[in-house]
């Protein structure tokens, strides 16, 4: 066929045999220690990023629906008005899918060791390596546009054009201008975050941005969360810019595309024209800025890529964190304190766990301010447990990221799984370490921050309960999570959690809203009578007690598996019915 002979004469070609070569790399994960069941192929990917804007358009059939017209008593409504809400939040959408892919694919786009190591060496120019991976990216980046956009861009024009009742010339005119706004909002994304990232690459040295670089994707991921959050207030926006020119937000990405909508639809005003220059504008400077960064960071990449920094030991102020850190775990006996000193410094070194744990850190606070600046008492109490369970959360998810599942060899030959276990065996085997460590992130994170706002607010009396009061819940959240823990952080491949994944974030959604609002409530009672505070360490002194009895009684009728763990459970091929058993 056509199409397989392109690709065998494209596959002889050394340049596009290296774009190609480039392309799969953005699309895998790109490291051989990787579990197969967390790397999305090709296919399953542009499904994912495709199914936000195809739901979203289809939710959209109930608005713009006459039964929904008899049923308001909507006569003749307005439907430019009706449908600005909803071209804001497709905005929104697009620019925040975009934002959050590439800080999570930063790390994909630029050379690692493998590929020094496998191209270096070959008959092959620096600027044939550049280019082709250029060409990779510019690939990839239409591709995901599209893909992104594709479904809104089919729908929710011809959802809107058939509500009033325009023929498929207008629904045309109506999806071109939509696609032309949304992928440039998308396209502005991408270059936006990859010129931040690649300017900073450029401008600070070596260490300092690799000490920096997870934080800034962190922050990216957030103002993308951030982004999509606000996405409803798309039309006040306008009218307060409207209103005073001057505010804050005309420096807003997505009112620009909004105005660049508009005025390709026809419906020019003077503050519309100028926010749609100013779309214009900024996406040419993007763009330019992209491509210089791109330039200078992936010579300096490429030549730079087996270098290594400083040992951590010498870097001053990862040395007083670790310090502050391995506070925690003074106390703790020799094996614990080994390994929540290992799983410290691999949480911190790794740039996924660390974006794992800022990603949370940040969610987590971002909501909390939210929460404190309501007038209710309740949303301010639980302002902190939101805090602290997103944080908790990301830590036990980023255990399970392996930061060298190749390495984990050393564990093996060196520990006896059935010797080494935490004193404490009511509360299974090492789940000591991994308390420890979230505890000494709650700390500074979470318990300090809130301390001093609740001092604030209440005075110190208060915000000493209320500490103590979201350290316990904290505690018994980490304990839970924990529950059957027997690995060693950080040293177990990734587990295949698709078939369960839905069920997994039903349960997260439910667990936060208990933790934050039934917490939140159970403090503002106990704040009117402080005496029953003392019914806190009162039930966890008999939660404690009772799951110290319920592990003996297991132990001494051989139930439960103490051993160390380093390969995680797979669910049979073929499952025996056991017919002949059960008779």
């Amino acid at each position: 066929m056509p199409i397989d002979s392109w690709q065998q004469r494209a596959a002889q070609r050394p340049f596009a045999r290296l774009v190609m070569h480039f392309l799969a790399r953005l699309v895998r994960g790109g490291h051989e220690t990787e579990s197969a069941d967390f790397d999305f192929g090709a296919g399953p990917l542009l499904g994912l990023l495709a199914a936000p804007g195809a739901f979203c358009s289809l939710v959209l059939f109930e608005k713009y629906s006459t039964l929904q017209d008899f049923i308001l008593q909507r006569r003749h409504p307005n439907v430019d008005a009706m449908s600005a809400p909803d071209k804001y939040f497709f905005i929104c959408l697009a620019m925040a899918v975009a934002g959050v892919v590439t800080a999570i694919k930063w790390d994909k786009i630029l050379p690692d060791s493998q590929d020094y190591l496998n191209l270096a060496p070959l008959p092959l120019r620096p600027r044939s390596i550049l280019l082709a991976n250029a060409a990779a990216i510019a690939i990839a980046v239409v591709v995901f546009a599209v893909d992104v956009n594709g479904a809104s861009t089919i729908l929710f024009p011809t959802i809107v054009s058939a509500y009033s009742h325009q023929g498929p010339g207008a629904i045309a005119l109506f999806a071109a201008a939509h696609a032309v706004c949304v992928t440039l909002a998308s396209l502005f994304a991408f270059c936006s975050i990859f010129a931040l990232l690649g300017s900073l690459a450029v401008v600070l040295p070596r260490e300092a941005f690799r000490a920096c670089s997870s934080w800034v994707r962190g922050g990216a991921l957030l103002a993308s969360v951030m982004l999509l959050l606000t996405s409803a207030n798309g039309p006040a926006l306008m009218r307060g810019l409207a209103k005073s020119p001057d505010s804050a937000a005309r420096f807003l990405p997505p009112l620009w595309f909004f105005g660049l909508y508009q005025t390709l639809q026809g419906r020019p005003t003077p503050l519309i024209l100028q926010l749609a220059h100013t779309a214009l504008w900024a996406f040419a400077a993007a763009f330019a800025l992209m491509i210089a960064a791109y330039t200078l960071t992936y010579r300096r990449s490429f030549a730079g890529v087996l270098e290594t920094g400083r040992p951590p030991s010498q870097q001053r102020i990862l040395a007083t964190v670790l310090a502050f850190l391995d506070l925690f775990s003074k106390r703790a006996g020799g094996f614990d304190r080994a390994c929540h000193r290992f799983t410290i410094r691999a949480l911190l070194r790794s740039e996924p766990h660390r974006m794992c744990i800022g990603v949370a850190a940040g969610l987590g606070w971002l909501l909390a301010l939210q929460q404190m600046s309501a007038q209710s008492e309740t949303s301010q109490l639980a302002a902190p447990l939101t805090a602290a369970y997103l944080l908790i959360l990301g830590l036990r998810i980023a255990f399970e990221i392996p930061a060298g599942v190749a390495a984990n060899w050393v564990f093996r030959a060196t520990l006896d799984p059935r010797v080494h276990q935490s004193k404490d065996q009511s509360r299974g085997v090492t789940i000591g370490a991994p308390i420890r460590v979230m505890l000494s992130f709650l700390v500074p994170v979470v318990l300090a921050p809130a301390f001093a706002l609740a001092w604030r607010q209440w005075g110190a009396g208060v915000a000493v309960i209320d500490t103590l009061y979201v350290l316990a819940l904290s505690l018994c959240l980490s304990s839970l999570l924990l529950a059957g823990y027997r690995k060693i952080p950080l040293t177990c491949p990734m587990p295949g959690f698709r078939d369960n994944f839905l069920a997994l974030c039903v349960i997260q959604i439910v667990g936060f809203a208990l933790f934050t609002q039934l917490g939140a409530l159970l403090e503002l009672r106990m704040l009117s009578h402080p005496w029953s505070f003392l019914l806190v360490p009162v039930a966890m002194g008999g939660a404690w007690f009772w799951n110290r009895r319920r592990i003996a009684d297991a132990r001494e009728a051989g139930e439960l598996e103490e051993s160390l763990t380093f390969e995680n459970s797979q669910a049979p091929v073929v499952e025996r019915l056991d017919l002949f058993d059960a008779g």
